[in-house]
């Protein structure tokens, strides 16, 4: 026999000051690391395990989760414009979702890692700026995206197209003009020897910390922008049991 029972839905309600706290949170994490490398130089490896807790520039610590969670709560907030919005727009929307569902994985999974030894076999070189060549690849996807998503920004308020774009930029800026900057600085100081304790580079460890600063501001922007849509559109996001 089967037994119907009641639905018992939650509807979250987001407030309007979380991008602010979000950034906060951000801020705590650069200006931390950055005052560390500057303070202490090539000993915040074994500052109270510094590294493998707060350092932006390392993994599986408490900045890979929140970059990783900022994403994914970025990816759940699209999904959800996506039901409130338009026919036309719903599936550039769930394409953004999921966009930002992957790019939230992979900063756990560093997934973006695996084509560097491919790409520099195929260029012949790995020295210099070549050393983490995924940002040739990365580079490409990003034009294609952007070109594909051309006419959805069209049919967007301006606000957020205009929004949505510079975000977009700071995010690529950091993840891929930094990232080529601070791997030639790392390969001019060490070559592939560069570990941050026997080798160290002020230098490398700041561009590190502005890589992280302008994905955070890329990010944190998108989520604002997405919240204040959202409302215009009174998007909700719900879990039903």
């Amino acid at each position: 026999m089967l037994i119907k029972t009641p639905q018992r839905q939650t509807t979250v309600t987001v407030s309007r000051r979380m991008p602010w706290f979000l950034a906060l949170i951000a801020g705590v994490f650069v200006v931390s690391t950055a005052a560390a490398h500057l303070v202490v130089g090539a000993g915040t490896a074994s500052l109270m395990g510094f590294r493998q807790l707060i350092d932006v520039d390392a993994e599986g610590n408490l900045p890979t989760w929140f970059s990783s969670a900022l994403l994914h709560f970025a990816a759940l907030i699209a999904w959800a414009i996506a039901s409130a919005d338009s026919a036309e727009n719903r599936r550039s929307w769930q394409a953004i979702a999921c966009l930002l569902l992957l790019m939230g994985i992979d900063e756990v999974a560093s997934v973006h890692n695996a084509p560097s030894r491919i790409v520099g076999e195929l260029f012949g070189t790995r020295s210099g700026i070549m050393m983490n060549a995924w940002v040739i690849p990365a580079g490409i996807l990003c034009l294609a995206v952007a070109i594909s998503f051309l006419r959805f920004l069209v049919r967007q308020p301006r606000w957020l197209a205009s929004g949505l774009i510079l975000a977009s930029g700071l995010f690529v800026f950091g993840a891929l003009v930094l990232e080529m900057a601070s791997t030639y600085v790392e390969y001019e100081t060490a070559g592939f020897d560069y570990d941050g304790d026997e080798h160290y580079s002020l230098t490398f460890e700041l561009i590190a910390v502005g890589e992280e600063l302008f994905e955070y501001a890329g990010v944190i922007l998108t989520i604002g922008l997405l919240l204040r849509r959202g409302r215009e559109l009174n998007a909700e996001i719900g879990l039903a049991v």
